[in-house]
This record gives structure tokens, C-alpha cells and sequence, in this order.
């Protein structure tokens, strides 16, 4: 943001503007901001700090300032003397109208209104015919033409002024504050819709209300709850601007000027419909986070207690359906959301469950969850509901959204056997889109890969309710793992082996990918498994074996064991010990220097298998392996699951030393080692898998009797 603005402000002012601009925001939409045009934004308002973030965000990509129409209370409060360096006017100036005007005119200065009049604290819109309210205890008032007055007067008065209309030029530019006829601009004004969406909306002391209670006397409520919520949001949540499409004035126009001379009659026809167009864009492309998703189901559930697997599933088919069908919706649900069923926790959920808990709105019993629905839907007070019922108010942003809430309605009213089958599909249609999508990324490498190779496949045995999760290892594909898949299939199991994102299509695909990514293909797997099957092993291959062992975190008693197979807890490979730091300091010294041609992006890879491997590993891929093997090593520890640990004595990649390390550290009751005489690395396939196999099946077995 750029510092000029702030020159004149107090050092309150700068202390708390400087924690704002330390904010998460994003914003998105940058392109929809005409370059020449005079504009006028016009936003949804939360929160009074949204008058300093947009126009400082807007005029750090015009470099034009934006004016802000301000209630006459900002200029009381901590923002006043600011609002007044950036040129913000209170509601009650007398000669606000003809300023704006002039400033529209000349395009000096843009300008920020907010149409809903005054800080919607509840987010409480609803519509009424073809007008937008605002409800604030009870009471609804439409909202503000204002906006659109300002752009089709501005426009007018422009198109006056072309076409030689206006009578007296001197009475004209008194008027409207203008120095000099010549410099009205002849560009249409424009409005510039804006959505402002918050994630990951708390409550709770903070840096703002420390410095209130600690220096100010007599401080009001309801200025300490604005503290409250204000600094939650600058330390705490993620705020996305939406830029939405322009929308132009001179169109709206055309058809009736000139020959319309009443001019206010045209203004008065247009403003209203004007107004509801862009707040229908303004509410309907709210970035939707999970937060929403986790309130509209709560609201739309008619039940007073649901089993906890059960609404994780409809939270998670919720989100993807939303995320198909809207236009917005926040990034990070994307890729670990997964783990909201594959039985681990995800910070999104367990963040707003708290929330949802502390407030009465959720208590839990074993297996459930109890829906308190009357806690959810108290609205409270304009000023109380948001420190009191933040879930409200998240809800009610999302209310006004009819394609979202029919999306949730229709899942909250399915069974929960047929949730399972849609989630099955759907998790399915996700595995070989992924792999599908990642193939054609990549077709036109060299070192593709035949589809064969990579695509995920199952074995399937109707008289068993077991089944075996088979992960291949780094730089690899499904197939490596196939001899011993149908092995384990012939011996009565069922067997599915998913693919690692990254592998089994081109080396640079695993060079854009990283070890959470190959972690969340085996969530996905373990989410499959358990919805068709009662009992899940997992069998882990190299990299796959330390795959395995992390799963083991998992709080879900079904996986009933788990095998790791030269598990690359320490290397032998001497291109990895050797090589790779040699290479990554001769890249760090090519950089310095500024010739990052002659940088080193990858090592060639002489693999024992290359119908499947890569043929080289590149230097980012490799560095996460690393980290995964560091993962592994500190969480081994914690391991309580019956484990089988299989090691080649003689593994020219992976030392023997993993196995007797993960032997000794691992606290599992039920655990077994085995070396195998042997001096390839890739022990899974070819003519010495027997006794391997043969270990696997015992081990199997061992633990089948057990369950």
C-alpha cells in the first residue's frame, strides 16, 4: 500500500492502519477496473475498516484516490481523522453531492459508496419484490439508490456538457467545484461492483481491545465489540476483495438521452433497477468458504442430532457440489478437505465446531452431535449478535444465496446409505479425473508415461469385507505394485491401488507436486476403502511405506494393520546424499550470479524398473521426499497400530538401518521385522517375491483371526 496517504494521520491511526494492511487479503478481479474512466465502487459493508481497505486496495492499482461517503459517527471514532486525510466526507456535508459530482466529472478523484447505508453487523439481507433490505432488529430499509444517482447524473451532466447543453459554464463549475471547463473528463463514469468476504470470522480479545482497555477510559460497548470483531479480522481472518464486471452508464443512457428532456425522470426510472443489478452481483458472488457450508447445514438439518461420519459427508459433497456450481468460492478447500472423511482432523471443521460449541449452537456425545437449532438462529441485537452469535451471521450471508441453499437442502434430506454411495462415486470420479486431467497437463512430454501405467485399479472379492490399500513409491506408478496386488487378490482380499499425485504420467508432474499432495491420494484411498469395506490394511512400497505409516494417525479403528516395505526412512542412494547438495549449492551459486541457465533442475535416475519409474528425479521432488521422511521420523514415535516392517538386507536406495528404526521406535503391541536376503531395491515384482509375499499373507492372516 502506498504510505503518501498516511502522512497526515495520527499515530493511533498508523498503529491500527498498519495492523489492517498486515491483513491476509486477496484480491481478485483486478482486470474488471477500467483504466481512464471516472468510477464509482460500489461494496457490501461489515465492518467500518472496509473504508480504509478498499479505497487504499483501489488506489493502489489506479493510483487515483477514492473518496468515501462516511456516516457521520466514523468521523467520531478512531478512523475520523484519517476518513478526513483521504478524503472521505461525512453523509451530512452540505455540498456533498455537488463534489462528488465534480470530482465524477473531471475524474480527479474516484469514489466508494457503501449502497446498504451502514455497517450490516448481521449480514441480515433480504428481498422484497425487486428491492434489496437491510434488517437491523426487525426493522427493514431498503437499500440506498444513492450510487446510481451519483453515476447517471455524473453521465448526464457530461453528456450536457458535450453536446454545448449547458447554459451558464460559469454557474456550472461553482457549482460542481470545478477549476476549469477543459478538464471535465470524456469518459462515461463507470460503476465498479465489490464483494467483501471474510473467512474464518472470530470473536475474542485481541491487539485492538489490549490497547483500548489498557489506554482509553470510558470506552463504550459497542466501540470495544467493533474492536473485538475489527481486530479479529485484521489479525486473524482472510478478506477477499471480488472486482466484479463494470457496468456502464453511457449504455444505460443511450435509449433515452436526448430525447428525453427530463432528466430527473430518466435518473428516477433507472436508479432503483440500476441499484438492484449490482447488488444482486455484490451478494452473489460472496466467496463461500467452509464456514458457510458448515452453517447452511446446521440451518438446513432437521434432525436434533446427527451421527458425526454422517455430517462430515454432507459437508464434504456439499462443498464440491458448491464449488462446481459457484463462481466463487474459496481456494483452500480444495486438496486437504479430503481429510474431513477420511477420519483426520481438518482444521476448517474443527475451527468452526468450536465456535459452534462455545455458543451452545453444538454439543457432542460419542458418535454425535446434538443441534441446539434456537441457539443458532438468535439474532440478538445489531450490536450484540456478531461477539454473541458470529454462526448467525455467517449463515445469514449465505441464505441469500438460492442456488447454495438448494444445493444443501437437497443433500440434507438423503439417507445416510445413499449418502455413502454418492460419496463413493463421487470420490471415484475425483481419482481418475485427477489422474485424467494431470495426463493431458503433461501429454506432450517425452517422458510420458503409457496410461496403463498410471491408472488407479482394484481387484475386487465379493466374499471378503477386507481390503488391502497397495502404495507404490517415489517416482512410480500403480503398476509397480501389481504382481503383489493379485497375490493378495488371489488369496481371497480385495485390493486397491490408488495413484500418488504426481507419478505414473511424467517426471515433471512429481516435480510439481509435494509429499502433502501424495499424502492426500492416500486419504483419498483410505475414504474409498472405508466406505465399501469394514476392515482396511495398508501395504506401503518405499515411499509408499512411509505413506503407510502416517496414515496410521488416523482415528479410525478399522484399519487394522499396516506393512511397510523398504520404507525410505534413511537412504543409501549416494545421487541423494552426494550429488543433490553438491547440485543444489551450484544452483544457489548460479542465481547469485544471475545465469540461472546454467542452474540443474534434475539427476538422471538409472531405475531398476524403467518401464515404470522416471527416468530422472528433479531436485524439488526430491527435496520432498526429504521432508517426508523427516515427517515420518518425528511421528514413528506415535504409532499404536499392529505393524509388519519387511527390509532388504542389501537395498542399494533405501538403508537397512529404516526398518530396525522403525522396529524400535514404533509403540505398537503387535509388531514383526523381517530382512530379506536380497540386493535390489524394488522387491515387489520379478522371480525372489515369494517369501515377501508369503510374509505379507501370514501377517495378513495373523491379524484377520485377531479382529
Amino acid at each position: 500500500m502506498r504510505k503518501d496517504l498516511l502522512l497526515n494521520s495520527s499515530g493511533i491511526v498508523l498503529n491500527i492502519l498498519e495492523k489492517i494492511l498486515d491483513a491476509d487479503i486477496e484480491l481478485k478481479g483486478q482486470e474488471n477496473i477500467p483504466k481512464d474512466n471516472p468510477i464509482i465502487f460500489v461494496a457490501n459493508h461489515f465492518t467500518r475498516m472496509e473504508a480504509l481497505i478498499v479505497p487504499f486496495a483501489m488506489y493502489e492499482l489506479t493510483g487515483k484516490k477514492v473518496g468515501v461517503i462516511a456516516d457521520d459517527s466514523l468521523f467520531k471514532t478512531y478512523f475520523g481523522s484519517f476518513l478526513k486525510d483521504i478524503g472521505a466526507m461525512k453523509k451530512s456535508d452540505p455540498f456533498r453531492n455537488n463534489i462528488m459530482l465534480g470530482d465524477l466529472l473531471t475524474a480527479s478523484k474516484n469514489w466508494m459508496v457503501f449502497p446498504e447505508g451502514r455497517m450490516v453487523k448481521a449480514k441480515n439481507i433480504i428481498k422484497e419484490e425487486n428491492h434489496y433490505c437491510v434488517k437491523i432488529d426487525d426493522v427493514c430499509q431498503r437499500v440506498h439508490t444513492g450510487s446510481a444517482f451519483f453515476a447517471l447524473s455524473s453521465q448526464l451532466l457530461r453528456e450536457n456538457y458535450f453536446n454545448k447543453k449547458i447554459k451558464n459554464f460559469t454557474k456550472f463549475k461553482r457549482k460542481h467545484f470545478i477549476n476549469d471547463c477543459n478538464d471535465i473528463n470524456i469518459n462515461e463514469t463507470i460503476i465498479v461492483p465489490i464483494n467483501i468476504t471474510y473467512s474464518n470470522l472470530r470473536t475474542g480479545d485481541n491487539f485492538l481491545t489490549d490497547m483500548a482497555v489498557k489506554f482509553l477510559d470510558n470506552i463504550g460497548e459497542h466501540f470495544l465489540e467493533e474492536l473485538e470483531i475489527e481486530g479479529n479480522i485484521a489479525l486473524n481472518s482472510k478478506i477477499t476483495i471480488q472486482v466484479l464486471e463494470a457496468i456502464s452508464t453511457k449504455d444505460i443512457l443511450k435509449d433515452f438521452y436526448p430525447k428525453e428532456l427530463n432528466q430527473i425522470k430518466i435518473i428516477n426510472k433507472h436508479r432503483y433497477s440500476l441499484t438492484h443489478d449490482f447488488m444482486t452481483k455484490i451478494y452473489k458472488s460472496l466467496t463461500v468458504n467452509f464456514d458457510h457450508v458448515f452453517a447452511l447445514t446446521l440451518f438446513m438439518l432437521n434432525k436434533k442430532s446427527i451421527k458425526k461420519d454422517y455430517f462430515k459427508k454432507i459437508l464434504y459433497l456439499a462443498a464440491n457440489a458448491i464449488k462446481k456450481n459457484c463462481l466463487f468460492f474459496n481456494l483452500n478447500l480444495n486438496g486437504d478437505i479430503i481429510k474431513l472423511i477420511s477420519y483426520e482432523s481438518f482444521d476448517p471443521f474443527e475451527s468452526i465446531l468450536k465456535v459452534a460449541i462455545k455458543d451452545n449452537i453444538i454439543s457432542e456425545t460419542g458418535t454425535e452431535y446434538l443441534i441446539n437449532k434456537d441457539n443458532l438462529l438468535n439474532s440478538y441485537t445489531h450490536h450484540s449478535i456478531r461477539i454473541k452469535n458470529i454462526l448467525r451471521v455467517i449463515l445469514n450471508e449465505i441464505l441469500i444465496i438460492n442456488d447454495v441453499n438448494k444445493i444443501v437442502k437437497n443433500l440434507v434430506q438423503v439417507s445416510e446409505e445413499e449418502i455413502n454411495k454418492k460419496l463413493y462415486e463421487l470420490l471415484k470420479i475425483e481419482e481418475i479425473y485427477e489422474f485424467e486431467e494431470d495426463y493431458l497437463k503433461y501429454i506432450n512430454e517425452k517422458d510420458i508415461k503409457p496410461k496403463k501405467i498410471g491408472i488407479p485399479y482394484s481387484f475386487e472379492n465379493k466374499d471378503s469385507d477386507t481390503c488391502i490399500i497397495a502404495l507404490h513409491g517415489f517416482s512410480s506408478a500403480p503398476k509397480e505394485v501389481l504382481e503383489l496386488s493379485k497375490f493378495i487378490h488371489k488369496k481371497g482380499f480385495n485390493v486397491y491401488a490408488p495413484r500418488l499425485k504426481g507419478h505414473g504420467t511424467s517426471s515433471k508432474d512429481l516435480k510439481n507436486t509435494t509429499w502433502e499432495d501424495w499424502y492426500l491420494s492416500v486419504c483419498r484411498a483410505i475414504a474409498l476403502a472405508t466406505l465399501k469395506y469394514k476392515n482396511i490394511f495398508i501395504i506401503g512400497f518405499s515411499t509408499g511405506g512411509l505413506l503407510a505409516l502416517l496414515s496410521t494417525k488416523k482415528c479410525y479403528k478399522q484399519i487394522k494393520g499396516v506393512i511397510c516395505i523398504n520404507a525410505a526412512l534413511n537412504l543409501n542412494d549416494i545421487r541423494i546424499k552426494t550429488i543433490l547438495p553438491a547440485i543444489s549449492f551450484w544452483n544457489d551459486l548460479v542465481e547469485a550470479f544471475n545465469v540461472n541457465d546454467y542452474a540443474k533442475e534434475y539427476i538422471d535416475n538409472n531405475s531398476e524398473n524403467p518401464e515404470v519409474n522416471y527416468n530422472r528425479h528433479y531436485i524439488d521432488s526430491i527435496n520432498q521426499l526429504n521432508l517426508l521422511m523427516k515427517k515420518t521420523k518425528k511421528y514413528i514415535h506415535k504409532i499404536k497400530t499392529p505393524t509388519c516392517i519387511i527390509q532388504a538386507k542389501n537395498d542399494p536406495v533405501v538403508n537397512p538401518s529404516s526398518a530396525y528404526e522403525i522396529y524400535s521406535k514404533i509403540k505398537s503391541e503387535k509388531k514383526d521385522i523381517l530382512m530379506l536376503d536380497l540386493n535390489n531395491h524394488i522387491i515387489v515384482k520379478g522371480n525372489n517375491t515369494k517369501e515377501l509375499f508369503e510374509k505379507i499373507y501370514s501377517f495378513l492372516i495373523f491379524l484377520e483371526k485377531d479382529k
